[in-house]
C-alpha cells in the first residue's frame, strides 16, 4: 500500500490555505453582529510527548517537543460546540531497520488540521469541563529535501476545562491524543525525495499525547449574554 506523499510546495499551499480560511472565518464571525451563536477564538501552547513504534526490523520515533496553534469554536446551545483547529509541533523523527540502507534522522514539523465537536458540561456560569472528538489531516513536513512530505487522514480526542476571567476572555487547558490512520503492513512514512518507498512496514499506530493551554476570547459578546 502506497503512502500519500506531497511535495514541499503543495504542503506550503495547504498550510497557507488553512491559515487564511481560519483567519477569514474568525474575522467574519467577529464582524457579524447578526451571528446568533457564541464563538470563541483560542490560542494555545503546550507540549507533546515522544512516541516510539516498532517497524519491520527496527523502530521509528517522533520526538517530543513544543506544540502550538489555534482553534475557532462555535457553540450550538449550552452543551455542544463545533471546532476548527490547527496544531503544529517542531521536532525530529528517526527510523532504523535492517531493511534500510541508512538510518533516518531528520528535523520535521508535525501538523494537524482538524474539524470536530466538543461536549460541554457547565458546572457554573464561569467554569466548564468538556470532552471532544475530531477528524482531519496529518501532515509530516521535512525541513530538508532528503524525504518527501507525507499526508495522512487523522483522528483526535481531547478533554479539558475552561474558566471565564471576564465576559470576553478566559483560560483553557486540555489534554489531547492525536493519531494518523495507518494500515497494518502500510509502507513507512519516510521515503527518499525521489518518491521511491523505503519498503519498511509499521504494524502499530503512532499515538501523540500532549497538553496545551492558553487564552480564549469570545468574539461576539452579545450572543454569549
Amino acid at each position: 500500500m502506497k503512502t500519500m506523499k506531497t511535495n514541499k510546495s503543495e504542503t506550503g499551499k495547504k498550510a497557507r490555505f488553512a491559515a487564511i480560511a481560519f483567519v477569514a472565518a474568525a474575522l467574519l464571525i467577529a464582524g457579524s453582529s447578526s451571528f446568533a451563536q457564541k464563538a470563541e477564538l483560542f490560542g494555545f501552547s503546550g507540549y507533546t510527548f515522544a512516541d516510539k513504534f516498532p517497524i519491520s526490523g527496527g523502530a521509528g520515533k517522533i520526538y517530543d517537543g513544543h506544540t502550538y496553534g489555534g482553534s475557532l469554536g462555535i457553540n450550538l446551545g449550552d452543551y455542544y460546540q463545533i471546532e476548527l483547529s490547527y496544531t503544529r509541533q517542531n521536532s525530529f523523527v528517526d527510523a532504523y531497520s535492517q531493511y534500510l540502507a541508512v538510518d533516518v534522522y531528520e528535523k520535521a514539523s508535525v501538523n494537524y488540521i482538524f474539524a470536530g465537536g466538543n461536549r460541554l458540561f457547565p458546572l457554573d456560569e464561569n467554569f466548564t469541563v468538556y470532552t471532544g472528538a475530531k477528524l482531519g489531516a496529518f501532515i509530516l513536513g521535512f525541513k530538508e529535501d532528503n524525504y518527501d512530505n507525507v499526508s495522512r487522514f487523522a483522528v483526535g480526542v481531547n478533554a479539558g476545562m475552561k474558566y471565564m476571567l471576564s465576559p470576553v476572555a478566559g483560560i483553557r487547558v486540555q489534554g489531547q491524543l492525536y493519531f494518523p490512520i495507518t494500515d497494518v503492513g502500510a509502507n513507512l512514512w519516510w521515503s527518499p525525495g525521489s518518491g521511491v518507498d523505503v519498503g519498511v512496514s509499521s504494524y502499530t499506530p503512532v499515538l501523540q499525547f500532549g497538553f496545551t493551554g492558553g487564552i480564549f476570547f469570545v468574539l461576539n459578546k452579545s450572543a454569549a449574554e
